[in-house]
């Protein structure tokens, strides 16, 4: 997915934020929407901040700015269940394309973190469902082991690129030093 995705449109509603004197609940929960899935949780944060305080009782935008919340405390859990939340039409896009991505992103940094996880922990994490994860995690190339009744997985170990030893790097410039005083 494409960060630049919904780029048009929050050109538009920014502007008209700026050109509108009063603007409804709708333009704000699309603007929340879309800094949320450009993970632009600042913007979310000073957007929520300057809603007019009779619009934020809006049961969406406060679903919206618990999302954010959540977010800027790197409360996956939290995350997911929040999400799971039925969406108006105007801002349902924006949150299954934010559901997908903040699932991909939560399985990368689990695979780059750990060299194993229990799958009831990634499972209370993701907010998935077994099948979910085994799809997910062999998309990965991810392999499985059994511990007694529990499962485990284990991301594919990532290959470090080979660099060169600190003598060899230390070597050639004790010999640049040395040719540049003579």
């Amino acid at each position: 997915m494409q960060s630049n995705k919904y780029n048009d449109l929050l050109d538009r509603l920014e502007n008209e934020e700026l050109e509108q004197v009063e603007l409804g609940a709708e333009v704000y929960q699309q603007l929340l929407a879309i800094y949320l899935y450009q993970n632009k949780l600042a913007n979310a944060k000073l957007l929520w901040m300057r809603i007019p305080d009779k619009l934020k009782e809006d049961k969406e935008l406060l679903h919206l700015n618990q999302l954010n919340l959540a977010l800027q405390n790197n409360n996956f859990a939290e995350f997911f269940q929040k999400i799971r939340y039925d969406w108006s039409e105007c801002v349902k896009p924006a949150m299954e394309d934010l559901l997908v991505k903040q699932r991909e992103d939560l399985l990368t940094l689990t695979g780059n973190a750990y060299v194993s996880i229990y799958q009831n922990n990634l499972l209370k994490m993701a907010q998935i469902t077994e099948d979910e994860l085994k799809n997910a995690a062999l998309a990965l190339d991810w392999t499985r082991e059994q511990d007694g009744d529990d499962v485990i997985w284990l991301p594919k170990a990532k290959e470090t690129p080979p660099t060169g030893g600190n003598d060899d790097q230390l070597l050639k410039l004790t010999e640049f030093v040395t040719f540049l005083e003579n």
